[in-house]
């Protein structure tokens, strides 16, 4: 009698748009927290002269992390359950 059993296969594909949607919501929370003069010089919005924050750079990231994890959610599928 077969199983009806089956696993998940997760591809690499799935693993890296996990980590994106990871590096997303740290991003977001960075532009949330920290004022522009204060965001690393690699961030976009880096504004020395600048002491407000960056809401709408914070909630796009936030966004982003998820269409990253749907994008994720869809590269996984069933696979055999032997």
């Amino acid at each position: 009698m077969p199983s009806t059993h089956k696993r998940i296969q997760i591809r690499p594909l799935t693993i890296v748009l996990i980590l994106v949607a990871i590096a997303c919501v740290v991003a977001g929370g960075v532009y949330l927290t920290t004022a522009a003069k204060s965001l690393p010089a690699f961030f976009p919005g880096h504004d020395k002269a600048l002491a407000s924050k960056h809401t709408k750079h914070g909630l796009a990231m936030f966004s982003l992390a998820v269409l990253a994890l749907i994008g994720a959610w869809f590269t996984t599928s069933p696979g055999d359950a032997s």
